[in-house]
């Protein structure tokens, strides 16, 4: 219920931001920069809070799904102590070497989902991460500038291009540790 109040908070705050948008175009059009760069730090504000109620979403749903499993973990203690004890009873009976390779086989799937919920972890760590622009009011008034076809002289410098070199490393990393887990 809190996921989806957050989400129609972002949804009104992305309608906000797009009509603040339109004042600076308009503002543009009359020459009223003053009234343009109001606008403009009002459309990043409204779209910085949209961002903020989409991440408190996604950390809402983060927090359900590790209270889920929670409860899971919970039923496979429980199943993993039945599965302990048959497991006495049938080892009294079996060879050290079988024994051996099965508990072998039940370490390594262990491994396994450590990884998964680690890659998973570390997937929603990274797409709820937000990195913002430096100079965003320039960028976004001459944006609408451009758009209205106006020529927009402010004198301030433009924000660097945002590198994606460490996203794609990332993404390297985390497919490699996947085809790794897919030979085993």
């Amino acid at each position: 219920m809190q996921t989806k109040m957050l989400e129609r908070q972002s949804i009104t705050h992305d309608k906000q931001e797009k009509a603040e948008r339109d004042k600076v175009k308009k503002a543009l059009m009359k020459g009223n920069i003053e009234a343009a760069k109001i606008h403009a730090e009002n459309a990043i504000r409204h779209h910085s809070e949209s961002l903020n109620c989409k991440r408190m979403a996604a950390r809402v749903d983060g927090v359900q799904a590790r209270v889920a499993n929670s409860a899971a973990q919970r039923q496979m203690a429980a199943s993993l102590k039945q599965t302990v004890t048959l497991m006495s009873k049938v080892t009294a009976n079996m060879p050290l070497t079988e024994t051996s390779k099965l508990m072998d086989s039940l370490e390594k799937n262990f491994e396994d989902l450590e990884v998964k919920t680690k890659v998973m972890d570390d997937a929603m760590q990274n797409a709820t991460s937000v990195q913002q622009p430096v100079d965003q009011v320039a960028n976004l008034m001459q944006e609408m500038a451009d758009e209205a076809g106006i020529e927009l002289n402010l004198n301030i410098p433009t924000a660097p291009a945002v590198g994606t070199s460490v996203a794609l490393k990332e993404q390297d990393e985390l497919s490699q540790r996947l085809a790794k887990l897919r030979e085993s």
